[in-house]
């Protein structure tokens, strides 16, 4: 969304302030509502980028601002209080003040500044409470549009999956907000005003600051790093400078102390033009520094190869607390034969399977639907639909991939119960490619468009969101039903999501794991589901696999759940593992 567009909602019950403001600007809206609850709701109904309020609203404008701030994910939205002298003592609740005596013109101006200043996308990440992936993705944007020189440093973990494993999930968000907390410290001490740190999700990072910087910073946070990620793992444990982990087949693991690693993808050659290069450089470095023991980060750079006028990419690994660093060469290896595998067993052979996983009403304990999720089978190396479908975008053959899944998950769904729905990821390369979409249902055989519940990725609203809303509003208009996904994970804003109107909201699962023992996590739960109410949408849990997440997530007031304590994925269809 355009800041120049943004919208301003004013909650306001004086005619003649209507009057006088009424004019000023199209991108304001109004509102009475008759309650503070009301108002809760309106803003949620409206997710603005500012709210300014009437001193006289209510008895108390001042009081209403308080209440907007008290709530964990409304108090992200800035607050203007429309007052007719200013204040000795200005609230902290109160982020600027605007004086009725002051032109229409004066005011807006004012507000828009205000926008300008305190701009957020409502995509915080509940752990850390930094911005998530819509708010990054429009930050490097910003950068790459100015035309001004710029670093990306893409922060990531090892062996945290490993850590979650054999410590528990909540040791493991301790260690992601203990990241975000020395992320915030690195930059204080060596970045700039203007430079950004956002969450995506999980234990990836960005940092958005200028390249003269980046490797001060990246330098300062490994060592930080280093030096606190110890005191997380048990004494004999961090004595050994090891886990023991047992993987699928039962054999177990050695997994080393966590380490952290930074990708730092710049501009200092003006090679950096779009947001794809972006992405393309960063998952090349991460790749690479997969491979390499101990906290590092890389620098990627150009270079006049021998011959000249012929640039070839260098990358200079650095490791600070080993106080050594390497240099290596243009490290994209051939894909060829990764592809001639893709092709051969899942494009042509066709070698995967559908499972089905239930999504259950919590309040009845029956069954309203499944979400089907693609398997390879055992001859490919990658057997999760994650992996598959990062296999698929890197060939450049997500749509064939997608045709595949949803014809087996619709021809081995014939049997669904008629009152239950049917679940189906499709990503945004299919939904926005008209030719392609129009027959992607053909093979849907008895079922009937009501039954279809299509769930759209992050990726879809980050990259094609005109696009794909007019996709899915199409696909309305016939029955399907539609479910955004990973919401309240930092990777949807709610912005996005108030537009598209979708019917179920699926709540990530980083939200969910641990629940119970986290009052956050559960107040902002219970603060977007009055945001799916005002939108009409259903509440869905994913992840749920304990009693105890179970019975947290129904008295917050979800709907819906999904998870492991109810039933693993399995063929057509897995009946409830509990009563």
């Amino acid at each position: 969304m355009s800041k120049t567009k943004a919208k301003i909602l004013v909650i306001a019950s004086d005619a003649n302030l209507r009057r006088t403001l009424g004019g000023a600007g199209r991108n304001l809206c109004w509102a009475d509502p008759p309650d503070i609850e009301g108002l809760v709701r309106c803003v949620f109904d409206e997710v603005p980028n500012l709210i300014v309020i009437d001193e006289g609203y209510g008895g108390s404008g001042l009081d209403a601002a308080i209440r907007l701030k008290q709530d964990v994910v409304l108090k992200y939205i800035p607050v203007a209080l429309l007052v007719q002298d200013p204040p000795r003592e200005p609230d902290r609740d109160v982020d600027a003040y605007a004086l009725k005596s002051a032109s229409s013109e004066e005011v807006l101006s004012q507000l828009s500044a205000l926008v300008e200043t305190n701009w957020h996308e409502l995509d915080l990440n509940p752990l850390t409470s930094l911005p998530g992936t819509r708010s990054s993705v429009m930050r490097i944007e910003d950068a790459l549009e100015s035309r001004r020189k710029f670093a990306v440093c893409c922060v990531d973990l090892s062996n945290l999956s490993a850590f979650n494993t054999v410590y528990g999930d909540h040791r493991g968000d301790g260690v992601i907000i203990a990241l975000g907390r020395i992320l915030r410290e690195a930059l204080l001490k060596h970045g700039g005003g203007a430079d950004f740190i956002g969450h995506l999700g999980g234990d990836d990072f960005i940092i958005v600051t200028e390249p003269e910087r980046a490797v001060s910073v990246a330098e300062s946070l490994i060592e930080e790093f280093d030096a606190t990620i110890g005191s997380f793992y048990d004494p004999p444990d961090r004595d050994r400078g090891y886990i023991l982990c047992r993987r699928p087949d039962g054999r177990s693991t050695r997994y080393p102390v966590m380490s952290v690693s930074v990708a730092v993808v710049h501009n200092d050659d003006g090679q950096l033009h779009e947001m794809a290069e972006v992405s393309r450089i960063a998952g090349e470095l991460k790749r690479y520094m997969s491979s390499l023991p101990g906290s590092c980060y890389i620098k990627y750079g150009l270079v006049e190869e021998q011959r000249p006028g012929s640039p070839a990419s260098t990358l200079e690994v650095s490791f600070p607390s080993k106080l050594k660093s390497l240099s290596h060469g243009r490290i994209a290896g051939s894909e060829a034969p990764k592809y001639a595998a893709f092709h051969r067993l899942i494009l042509k052979a066709r070698q995967i399977r559908t499972v089905y996983q239930p999504i259950v009403d919590l309040k009845k304990r029956s069954i309203v639907g499944y979400e089907a999720l693609t398997r390879a089978l055992s001859n490919y190396p990658a057997d999760e639909a994650t992996s598959l479908f990062s296999d698929a975008r890197t060939f450049g053959r997500v749509k064939e991939l997608d045709r595949i899944c949803v014809e087996y998950a619709l021809k081995n769904g014939q049997d669904l119960h008629p009152e239950h729905k049917i679940f189906i990821n499709i990503n945004h390369e299919t939904l926005i490619d008209d030719a392609f979409f129009h027959d992607l249902f053909s093979c849907r055989g008895r079922l009937p468009f009501r039954n279809i519940v299509i769930e759209v990725t992050e990726q879809s609203l980050l990259r094609s969101f005109d696009k794909v809303r007019e996709a899915l509003a199409g696909l309305k208009e016939q029955g399907v039903s539609v479910a955004i996904d990973d919401v309240g994970g930092g990777a949807v804003s709610l912005r996005d999501v108030a537009v598209l109107k979708p019917d179920f909201i699926k709540f990530d699962r980083s939200l969910i794991r641990q629940i119970d023992l986290n009052p956050t996590k559960q107040q902002i739960v219970q603060s977007m589901i009055l945001f799916a109410r005002a939108i009409n949408a259903r509440t869905t849990a994913e992840g749920i696999e304990t009693p105890d997440e179970c019975q947290a997530v129904i008295e917050c007031g979800v709907d819906l759940g999904q998870g492991y304590y109810f039933a693993k994925p399995g063929s057509p269809f897995p009946t409830l593992a509990i009563s």
